[in-house]
């Protein structure tokens, strides 16, 4: 494990300090604990933007292919290809 040292304000180090003795642990711990769940946070956030920004760009092509396409009766087609296939299998 490294050693790594940190400037901090005094004010955060008492909070960190009283944080550390109400949970019944050292400042260390409760500073890594602190930057783990903080980074995984931050990956998460990360994650979330990027499916976001996919699914944005999926709707986007789909309005312009719809554009593309014109008006058309979904239903109707899912009949006729339905009663297709049921002509078929008699």
């Amino acid at each position: 494990m490294a050693r790594v040292n940190v400037f901090l304000k005094d004010e955060l180090l008492d909070k960190i300090n009283e944080e550390a003795k109400d949970e019944g642990t050292n400042r260390s711990a409760l500073i890594q604990t602190a930057l783990e769940e903080h980074l995984e946070a931050k990956r998460k956030k990360r994650e979330e933007e990027e499916q976001r920004k996919e699914m944005k760009e999926a709707s986007e092509r789909m309005d312009r292919l719809a554009k593309k396409l014109g008006r058309w009766d979904a239903q109707a087609i899912i009949r006729k290809f339905r009663d297709t296939n049921l002509k078929g299998d008699r």
